[in-house]
């Protein structure tokens, strides 16, 4: 029978609270890196981390729903930046944990050495699909701060996200890896697509670059993907007008259009919203 993220989860033998995995391993400033894997390297994955890690657990539960929009111009400045690869490059999305009801607004900048910086601000929950007037300023001081300039154009949503994850960290270690499947992606047009059944996300988060999950991976043959931003691989699945070249081959072999299971994750258009000067 093949295996499944959730499940296996269930079965790790120890567990970690989030206050504990927010004390051990918050990682705003880390280094990301992804792996596209089947779910039978990731139960191998979960079986060589089981020495050393916890998986998150929170009211009993050990897999999480995320609902995610990202915000971006018109002419999707964020996402050809991502694509460009340019140094000075940033995302900002609302994140709701649909479990709790919780809500965030994140923005997440490249620093040096590509290193990943994650500012965060909580969020109402109401306004998850729309910026609201602090979440602008909150965009403008993390770019101001960090870059010495502020965004350019109108944002607005861009494109919504759902999934569940799993989390697993090594708190001991300063290392957290998680563990996403069940994703699917809804553009304002309406067009959509989802990963493949057998297909997890998994991103490992470490101060250094080189965890105990990256090992673990390298040695179950899986490869870091540096084209695997689910907001990049979103955008290039569901819009047909962006050079979405760079990631022809994980939509060809890991994604699949149309509208899956995933109405709830529209997100409504006209929704632009102007930076002061």
């Amino acid at each position: 029978m093949r295996a499944s993220p959730s499940p296996i989860a269930d079965r790790f033998p120890r567990a970690i609270g989030l206050e504990e995995l927010e004390a051990a391993a918050a990682l705003q400033d880390r280094v990301d890196t992804k792996y596209l894997v089947s779910c039978d390297v990731f139960a191998a994955l979960a079986e060589r981390l089981s020495g050393t890690h916890s998986v998150l657990e929170i009211d009993c539960r050990r897999s999480f729903r995320y609902h995610t929009v990202y915000f971006d111009t018109e002419a999707l400045t964020a996402y050809r930046d991502h694509m460009q690869r340019r140094r000075r490059r940033y995302k900002c999305r609302s994140r709701e944990y649909v479990d709790s009801g919780v809500c965030t607004f994140e923005v997440k900048l490249k620093g040096l050495r590509g290193r990943t910086i994650k500012h965060r601000m909580a969020y109402d929950r109401a306004r998850r699909d729309e910026l609201s007037e602090p979440a602008l300023q909150f965009v403008r001081d993390c770019l101001e701060r960090s870059y010495g300039r502020s965004p350019e154009g109108d944002l607005e949503p861009a494109l919504a996200v759902t999934y569940a994850r799993v989390t697993f960290a090594a708190a001991a270690l300063g290392e957290r890896v998680t563990c996403d499947f069940d994703l699917g992606f809804c553009a304002p047009s309406g067009a959509a697509g989802r990963l493949a059944e057998d297909t997890v996300i998994v991103e490992s988060k470490s101060a250094s670059g080189s965890a105990v999950a990256d090992r673990a991976l390298r040695a179950l043959g899986a490869r870091p993907e540096g084209a695997c931003s689910k907001y990049c691989l979103g955008v290039g699945l569901t819009n047909p007008r962006v050079n979405s070249n760079a990631l022809r081959r994980l939509l060809r072999r890991h994604f699949r259009p149309g509208p899956g299971d995933n109405a709830g994750s529209r997100v409504s258009t006209g929704q632009a919203v102007r930076f002061a000067a």
